[in-house]
């Protein structure tokens, strides 16, 4: 969830102190942004993996501190709900086998933890949304206890003026409340950080943005929630709705949510982004942290990266202070699980179709209107591969399009972009055989859980059908085996 922070209250003079702030971080960020050859480099490429903890029932297990004093690694770190733990993968230059080389790290990391933790019977899984979670599992006793974590929920609810209003519609239906930010912690996620020069940004972002409904279709991975069949990625609601803060009766107007897919596609510079959080978003966290340049860094732009970090969108853009300063694009919509090599397909999709879109990208983005590749994104995370997007056809017209029929180009097309972004062939044919063996079993994590379960409930409560689907699935995910070639159990 961000950077820590030391307060958990703030005055009128920290907020005022924090905009002075947070206005000459962005008056520096453009300074360096008009410099000449700034950020310039080697493109890489970093991952983040959240985690759940779960005993031997397959229920979440409350330890992520006493796990992170046993594993005493500094690439592990805390996140908001106790049951979770995130993983920080160490960069790697964008060329050759990156994802292969990210998943070895994840995977023996993984490993690791597995034999460290059985002792203490704690299982460590890569999951969207745990299955077997209730509503017990949350509130204020769930949240690790850090002054960021207190600050934020104390902070939202007060804008808001009143609880969070959760309201989602599948197969099942969820309507609920909460008094407290902890029900966000349900979702984890595995999220890419693509190093690119500030020039190439607008491009590569946008195409992101476009690139990122295909993706998550063919990834969903959290289709349940409180024993609800809600969304194949369920995630993209309730991350949403659980740190809402707007009170949209209250309001003439209609601010974005905190969490978004954006306001339109940029026109030239990341910058636009920067401005756009400042403006749009109240600051949260206005807490002011020595400004001292290390050496070989770039200047630290503690404010606003402190502000932005409080603004989560589903592709968010991302300054670093490393290496004297450079831009990234993390890419945020992206589940955790089920297993590694689904969760490097799923990022290699993101990128190659990405690049792949690069040449046409101007004319695609008249064709698809911004509010159209965003409707795209959210029926995607509705119906995953079941779904229709709209795409333009043969004769570059915009209607809607069966989604499996779409995407077997696509995959051939994000294959050769990898290709084209300088990812070796045989590393990129074999990412995108996991995805096509996915596509024509038609079996996404979603939809093995949601056929599993079904399977399961003809002889047992949905309770005791959530557990033994759990129960299958880690173990499955334990295996390496891709989720397209998963049986039944």
């Amino acid at each position: 969830m961000g950077q820590s922070i030391h307060q958990t209250a703030f005055s009128e003079a920290d907020h005022q102190r924090f905009a002075r702030r947070l206005q000459s971080d962005l008056d520096t960020l453009e300074s360096l942004l008009d410099t000449p050859g700034w950020g310039v480099g080697p493109r890489t490429l970093g991952a983040e993996l959240e985690l759940y903890l779960t005993d031997p029932d397959g229920r979440p297990a409350k330890r992520n501190q006493e796990v992170l004093a046993l594993a005493d690694d500094p690439l592990l770190t805390m996140e908001l709900n106790r049951f979770n733990l995130e993983y920080n993968c160490p960069y790697t230059q964008c060329q050759g086998a990156p994802f292969s080389w990210l998943q070895d790290k994840i995977d023996q990391r993984l490993a690791s933890l597995r034999s460290l933790l059985q002792p203490h019977q704690i299982a460590v899984t890569p999951i969207g949304i745990l299955p077997t979670l209730c509503e017990d599992d949350f509130g204020l006793d769930s949240m690790t206890d850090s002054p960021r974590y207190h600050a934020l929920t104390q902070i939202l609810t007060q804008s808001r003026g009143g609880p969070f209003q959760i309201c989602i519609a599948g197969a099942d239906r969820l309507m609920m409340s909460a008094d407290d930010m902890t029900l966000e912690g349900a979702n984890t996620s595995f999220q890419l950080h693509l190093k690119v020069a500030p020039a190439e940004f607008a491009r590569w972002f946008n195409a992101v943005q476009i690139a990122s409904a295909f993706a998550l279709a063919l990834g969903a991975n959290s289709p349940l929630f409180l024993g609800r069949r809600l969304w194949h990625e369920t995630r993209v609601p309730l991350f949403k709705q659980s740190i809402d803060c707007r009170n949209l009766c209250q309001m003439n107007w209609k601010p974005p949510a905190r969490v978004s897919f954006g306001k339109g596609y940029v026109r030239s510079s990341a910058l636009e982004l920067f401005r756009q959080g400042v403006s749009l978003q109240p600051v949260l966290l206005p807490e002011c942290h020595e400004e001292l340049q290390q050496p070989g860094r770039g200047p630290a732009l503690t404010a606003l990266r402190l502000h932005h970090g409080t603004i989560w969108s589903w592709n968010r853009a991302v300054y670093d202070d490393a290496g004297g300063g450079h831009l990234r694009i993390e890419l945020r919509s992206l589940p955790a699980g089920p297993t590694t090599v689904d969760m490097m397909a799923n990022g290699a999709l993101s990128l190659g179709l990405a690049q792949a879109l690069l040449p046409e990208l101007e004319r695609l983005m008249d064709v698809l209107p911004f509010e159209f590749a965003e409707y795209n994104f959210y029926r995607a995370a509705q119906r995953g591969l079941n779904t229709e997007l709209l795409w333009p056809n043969g004769q570059g017209n915009l209607e809607e399009r069966a989604l499996k029929a779409l995407l077997p180009e696509l995959i051939d097309k994000a294959e050769q972009g990898l290709v084209t972004l300088g990812i070796a062939p045989k590393e990129a044919s074999h990412l995108m055989s996991v995805l096509r063996a996915r596509l024509a079993s038609g079996q996404t994590g979603a939809q093995w859980q949601l056929d599993c379960l079904a399977r399961l409930e003809v002889k047992r409560n949905r309770e005791e059908a959530l557990a033994l689907m759990f129960e299958q699935y880690r173990r499955l995910s334990e295996s390496g085996q891709p989720v397209g070639s998963w049986g039944q159990g």
